[in-house]
């Protein structure tokens, strides 16, 4: 009876316990970033919707466990990288708030078509901060790229 009391626990910590303080640790160890770009309103706008982006790419649940925070660490601008026109290919952005397309015309938010000339780099990090994966985003956060 005792070893099948030692059994349940071992499973029970390891089939719900463990993921849930990862899950919860890697939230709150590793900040999303986004306020290093808090400077440049552009490069701001365009490190939330790749934060939001990154995070709906990564539809494998699996991948969601084990690394479950993102970072955004780089945003870059690059001029004419974005050949596709607004829209065209890729999943529409939603802010989890407004739930509208995050690079639409706002007061506060810089034109969409200077948004588009930015890349974004987001990296995921797993338990207690260990950066496992990246996510290359182009055209302002709207569509999932390669690296460079």
């Amino acid at each position: 009876m005792r070893l099948l009391l030692l059994a349940l626990g071992f499973l029970f910590v390891s089939m719900v316990a463990l993921p849930l303080l990862s899950v919860a640790l890697g939230r709150v160890i590793v900040t999303d970033g986004i306020d290093s770009f808090r400077s440049d309103p552009a490069a701001w706008a365009v490190a939330r919707n790749a934060h939001v982006m990154a995070d709906a790419h990564r539809d494998n649940l699996i991948r969601r466990l084990v690394a479950p925070a993102g970072r955004v660490v780089a945003v870059t601008l690059r001029p004419g990288h974005c050949k596709q026109p607004s829209g065209s290919g890729s999943r529409p952005a939603l802010d989890r708030r407004a739930r509208r397309s995050s690079l639409a015309q706002d007061p506060a938010q810089p034109d969409a078509a200077v948004l588009r000339q930015y890349t974004a780099q987001v990296r995921f990090h797993t338990f207690f901060g260990y950066p496992v994966e990246d996510v290359y985003l182009e055209c302002g956060g709207e569509s999932v790229g390669d690296p460079p």
